[in-house]
């Protein structure tokens, strides 16, 4: 009856599953007709062992069996069907069209997967088999890589990754090819194989995916962009350097933009730090001077010279920016800039889908920048310098000096030192010097104290360089100035 219904179908026949297993051991087999009560090994032993050996075929039990725990355990071990002998031709027939779809959708699955392992792992000789079954004959093939960019959630955009798949399979149907699928995180990659020596790629097949991408624009909103992979004869050696270009094209979308068909171009594999040769000082005076002209050159200047020759990798040219910015604000916390969120800034950069987006939103953090220090510059320096007078006047006694003072406010020594001095009209030296003499003034009056406890006291271990500089600041040494004010 099976050969009448199925005259396509190869059949094998075996007397038992001992029988079966060898054959399916030689033969792959997609669909398993099989009887219950039988010599050697029954068939539910028989499908025990199918499950043991990761078998995918369907399996109907056809049996005189009426009882109910044979049906259950035979559905329980994985069969699709358990018909009751005799059977009637339409019943086979409907039952044949339905085991068939559901073999279709397995086959399809198990191609995918070995697709998947085809360009991204190892694959083994069952997905070498399983590959060779579904494309028997190759002349031109090629891997199309396609993503859906849309502001729409997560379920509608597998819906409409769906749709597309449907839409690709009627389109590649129309044109003869046969293909494999395989979706990796947002990207839908194919697998085109043509048994004729024509290129796979035409106007007229450009034409249809052309049609896709308008299709998609008009009805969700959706920017729908195709990367092309090189075209190979073996799939076996060329198809996973095919879906590496089909990748390499999508990513140039970041720099042409998106709703087009992409070939691959070379990208540049440069580390990040040396994609870009910084002028941070030129950026630091802008973002200082408030000139934001100055800066949207810069950053034009930078991104020009990182794609001049070849495009780098979105992510390394994102990273090598957020360095650039990085960079500047080491040299503005100097200047007092004390607090920068780098997670915020990196997490910013890396939503950019496209160059312009990842110049703008640069742009924008760097104008910030300058924004927030010209806001803060005026009176967060008085603060820190009133900061700074107090904190000397409470530590005189220690060891001070320009370095540790700046280091304190997380300074440039230089800088500070400019900063103090625009604002008290001394050096903090000299500052320091003044807040130790007035100190040792006060002790010279108040206490009976010797000279050389009271210079220790202030700061001063050599008791010479005390006097002198106390001389210098009064016009008399400690005991005349002591004397000379009790006297009065």
């Amino acid at each position: 009856m099976l050969k009448h219904l199925r005259p396509e179908y190869t059949i094998y026949d075996a007397m038992d599953g001992a029988e079966a297993l060898q054959s399916m051991s030689v033969h792959p087999i997609d669909l398993v007709f099989t009887d219950i009560q039988m010599p050697i090994m029954d068939g539910l032993e028989f499908m025990e062992h199918l499950i043991e050996r990761g078998g995918s075929e369907c399996i109907i039990i056809m049996s005189a069996y009426s009882d109910f725990e044979y049906a259950q355990r035979a559905l329980q071990l994985g069969a699709s069907d358990y018909l009751l002998k005799p059977v009637e031709e339409q019943k086979i027939v409907q039952l044949l069209a339905k085991t068939e779809n559901k073999m279709h959708t397995i086959r399809l699955a198990s191609v995918e997967a070995s697709l998947a392992e085809l360009f991204e792992g190892l694959p083994d000789k069952d997905d070498y088999q399983r590959l060779e079954r579904a494309f028997p004959a190759v002349k031109q093939g090629m891997v199309m890589a396609a993503v859906l960019n849309s502001k729409i959630g997560t379920g509608d955009r597998k819906w409409m990754l769906s749709e597309l798949k449907a839409k690709l399979e009627a389109a590649l149907k129309a044109q003869g090819f046969s293909f494999a699928f395989y979706q990796s995180d947002k990207v839908l990659h194919t697998m085109i194989i043509s048994g004729e020596n024509a290129p796979i790629v035409t106007p007229e097949w450009e034409g249809r995916l052309r049609m896709l991408i308008r299709h998609f624009s008009a009805q969700h909103a959706a920017e729908l962009t195709f990367g092309l992979g090189s075209s190979f004869t073996s799939w076996e050696h060329e198809a996973r350097e095919s879906f590496k270009q089909a990748n390499l094209a999508l990513q140039t979308r970041f720099y042409k933009g998106g709703g087009v068909l992409l070939e691959a171009e070379q990208m540049n594999d440069s580390s990040h730090r040396a994609l870009l040769k910084l002028e941070v000082r030129f950026l630091t005076d802008a973002v200082v001077s408030g000139d934001k002209p100055g800066i949207r050159s810069y950053l034009d200047s930078i991104i020009n010279q990182a794609t001049a020759s070849s495009f780098p990798q979105p992510e390394k040219l994102v990273y090598a920016i957020a360095a650039a910015i990085h960079h500047l604000t080491s040299c503005l916390m100097e200047k007092g800039l004390l607090s920068f969120n780098s997670t915020a800034l990196e997490e910013a950069l890396l939503q950019c889908h496209t160059v312009e987006q990842l110049k703008n939103a640069a742009q924008a953090w760097i104008f910030e920048l300058a924004d927030c220090l010209d806001n803060r510059t005026s009176y967060r320096s008085e603060a820190i310098i009133v900061a700074c007078k107090a904190y000397i006047e409470n530590h005189y006694d220690e060891e001070l000096s320009l370095s540790t003072i700046a280091a304190k406010f997380h300074f440039n020594a230089s800088y500070f030192c400019l900063l103090f001095k625009t604002h008290t009209h001394t050096t903090i030296n000299q500052y320091i010097m003044q807040t130790r003499m007035k100190a040792a003034a006060g002790q010279l009056l108040q206490t009976s104290q010797k000279v050389y406890q009271i210079a220790e006291n202030v700061g001063y271990k050599d008791v010479k360089y005390f006097i002198r500089l106390f001389r210098k600041e009064y016009g008399s040494s400690p005991e005349e100035y002591r004397h000379l004010s009790a006297s009065r």
